[in-house]
């Protein structure tokens, strides 16, 4: 159960709990309201929260409007805690007294399900890779300045050797380099898997450039002198997004070592039951008895950390190995 304003959520139930007992909320507000306990502290985008609540539909932006209001009165949350973005979306703002767990992820189930209290990250570094000195010494000063984490860098191999990618971080990055240019860097992150976003900075900027920086994953591109609000802005928008993607990369990196904890013949089992398959089916295809199959399955879920076989498909999702279907599987206890 999460603690949120006057009343008490549970995702894995799909209820919400107030003073005076059940809180009424249709579907449409709950999957708002989980999707924004996803990314707390984070601002989601309307079409981040039109796509996870819509999937499939054109609808009104006022519909989520409405939405965002019925969670206001139902949860008497004022606007510091479910904050107004204008023009761009949502944030829901979430503290804690105690501090943040360590890195290592806990229980998928936990993850998942019914995350239990909502923990805060630690903000994102900025890194400043530039090998004008001027520039780099003035940009890492004026982030500083407004309370932000920021290192400079001369070259890309200094930022390769000097940061520490255990960190959530986001990169200003200048496009041309003495050695090699900023799109090279950005190819060996990539290479390595970093999950760290990047803006890149020009003094002469052509549309092809920033095409090409945008379909290379770029979070954003900014052309010299910085007008200092679009600065901070795009600045706070990567960060923001720096760890969302560190969490969710520790998360992976967590659960890719418990599934490599599972025997060849627990892994065979679980990518069956990705597939919906019965106890017995799978017991038939592996030829084993179906209550070895159920003892695989326990030892599965054990070692998964997971509760439920929901909780199953979304680790399989993260692995990357939940099948391409037509339809949804049917999910058996």
């Amino acid at each position: 159960m999460i603690r949120l304003g006057d009343g008490w959520v549970s995702l894995e139930r799909r209820e919400v709990l107030g003073e005076h007992g059940p809180v009424r909320l249709g579907s449409r507000a709950f999957d708002v309201l989980e999707t924004l306990l996803g990314a707390p502290n984070r601002l989601v985008t309307k079409e981040e929260l039109m796509r996870a609540v819509w999937p499939d539909t054109v609808v009104e932006e006022n519909n989520l409007q409405v939405h965002i209001s019925t969670l206001r009165k139902a949860l008497k949350l004022d606007r510091n805690m479910l904050e107004t973005v204008a023009r761009r979306g949502y944030r829901l703002n979430l503290t804690l007294a105690d501090p943040p767990a360590p890195a290592v992820p806990g229980p998928v189930s936990q993850t998942f399900a019914s995350p239990g209290p909502v923990l805060v990250q630690r903000p994102a570094n900025i890194h400043v890779v530039d090998d004008e000195p001027a520039v780099r010494s003035a940009l890492v000063r004026h982030l500083r300045s407004f309370g932000l984490n920021a290192s400079g860098y001369e070259s890309a191999e200094a930022f390769l050797a000097q940061c520490n990618f255990d960190e959530p971080g986001c990169l200003l990055l200048d496009v041309r380099l003495h050695e090699g240019s900023g799109f090279d860097l950005q190819a060996e992150l990539t290479r390595r898997e970093a999950p760290m976003p990047i803006v890149f900075m020009t003094g002469f900027g052509t549309i092809d450039m920033s095409v090409r920086a945008m379909k290379a994953g770029a979070e954003g591109f900014l052309t010299k002198p910085f007008d200092e609000q679009q600065l901070l802005a795009t600045v706070r928008d990567a960060m923001e997004q720096a760890v969302a993607r560190h969490a969710h990369s520790t998360q992976r990196a967590g659960i890719c070592a418990r599934f490599a904890g599972l025997t060849a013949r627990e892994q065979q089992v679980f990518e069956l039951l990705l597939l919906g398959q019965m106890n017995k089916d799978i017991a038939r295809q592996l030829d084993l008895q179906e209550v070895t199959v159920k003892v695989h399955k326990k030892h599965i879920m054990t070692k998964l950390g997971t509760r439920t076989l929901v909780d199953l498909l979304l680790v399989g999702k993260m692995l990357g190995k939940l099948p391409e279907l037509q339809q949804r599987p049917h999910l058996h206890a």
